[in-house]
């Protein structure tokens, strides 16, 4: 069976039939609201705004805030850095000197910073001593909670920290919609409005839900392991490529992820996990805890465990990635790419060696206790 099947990188939380009820919600329905009432007392009381993506949350805040220069680690998602350059700032990198969780910047903040804290993965960065810098000079702070929502710290939830917190809702996330969505909550109300009152989105009309859709219908169809392995082949496998699409440079111009309003279909698809949210939560902690436990090649650098983390990625490091990836594959396991192109200078030597090292096990929500297993056992026989 192995040489018909491969388990997939990624899956989405959705189904077929959260597709098919998408398909008939209308204008005239409160999806929006419902969910982000959800959100908002999830995150104690926050203002929250659903949005194209979490990078153009970023985006449509920095074009409002004064500040010229965005703090961000060196070692991040590449969008990141893209949003804040669309945006006309100046990128400070902060060197990640306490390792690809954290990174040390608190000496950058200052009163002309914009601070993008990213908890990486889903587990905190430092975030109570970069709150601690912000309030003392007078920084903003926007904590990069992409891969990170239910992730605590100290007991308090990561995205309460800051002045704001922007979330994706991709494929690969804790929570997913179609062909892509993020929220963006912040204790600045007006701001917020202003955001959705004058941000030039495109109204989502029936081609952006058809495409949407058609998309989402491909990824609930990439569960199954014998049709995800045609999909890998033929978009992935047979080119001798290590992602379909493989982004080594920063966009010039805002492309489609900062262009289409939230709709009320996508807001029906994630309303149906926030009401599950709790047990999507726990399920991924479970996930993490039997790799941590289970995982024992010594080729491996495992990541940090943390109790209170809700993490998107069990991101582990690995010298030759490539031939362990190729490896995995042949027994019948993807393996995900995160970060491999950085936007950091060259200059910055160890981001980049972490970069070209890292490689992300199958991590999702509707992992079965024998795809777990399955993973540990073919992971462990690599040599």
């Amino acid at each position: 069976m192995r040489k018909f099947s491969l388990l997939p990188r990624v899956r989405v939380n959705y189904t077929f039939s959260d597709l098919i009820k998408a398909m008939f919600v209308g204008h005239n329905v409160k999806y929006c609201e419902q969910c982000k009432d959800m959100i908002s007392a999830f995150f104690k009381g926050e203002s929250v705004l659903l949005v194209p993506s979490s990078r153009d949350a970023i985006y449509e805040l920095l074009i409002r805030l004064p500040q010229k220069k965005g703090v961000v680690p060196s070692y991040t998602c590449m969008v990141v850095n893209e949003a804040i350059s669309l945006a006309g700032k100046h990128i400070i990198y902060a060197k990640s000197d306490l390792g690809i969780y954290n990174s040390s910047y608190t000496e950058y903040i200052n009163s002309d910073t914009i601070v993008l804290a990213t908890h990486q993965y889903g587990l905190p960065c430092n975030i109570k001593e970069i709150t601690k810098k912000c309030h003392e000079t007078g920084a903003v702070l926007i904590e990069d909670c992409a891969t990170s929502m239910g992730t605590k710290f100290d007991g308090q939830m990561t995205g309460t920290f800051g002045d704001y917190a922007v979330i994706s809702l991709n494929q690969s996330k804790t929570l997913t919609v179609p062909p892509f969505g993020g929220i963006l909550i912040g204790k600045n109300a007006d701001i917020l409005k202003d955001i959705e009152r004058t941000a030039e989105w495109c109204d989502s009309g029936l081609s952006f839900k058809v495409k949407g859709l058609l998309k989402g219908f491909a990824f609930v169809l990439s569960k199954n392991s014998c049709v995800y392995k045609l999909i890998h082949w033929s978009t992935i496998g047979r080119k001798g490529k290590l992602q379909r699409t493989e982004h080594t440079e920063m966009s010039k111009k805002k492309t489609a992820f900062y262009k289409y309003r939230f709709t009320e279909w996508q807001a029906s698809i994630l309303l149906k996990q926030l009401r599950n949210m709790d047990a999507i939560f726990e399920k991924r902690k479970q996930v993490y805890s039997y790799y941590n436990e289970h995982i024992k090649n010594p080729l491996l650098s495992k990541p940090i465990y943390n109790p209170n983390a809700v993490c998107t990625r069990y991101a582990v490091l690995v010298e030759d990635r490539r031939s362990f990836y190729e490896k995995c594959v042949a027994q019948g396991i993807d393996m995900d790419f995160s970060h491999c192109h950085i936007g950091c200078p060259s200059d910055f030597e160890y981001e980049h060696q972490i970069a070209n090292k890292v490689l992300n096990l199958p991590f999702y929500y509707e992992m079965s206790y024998y795809e777990m297993k399955k993973v540990v056992n073919v992971v462990n026989s690599i040599t």
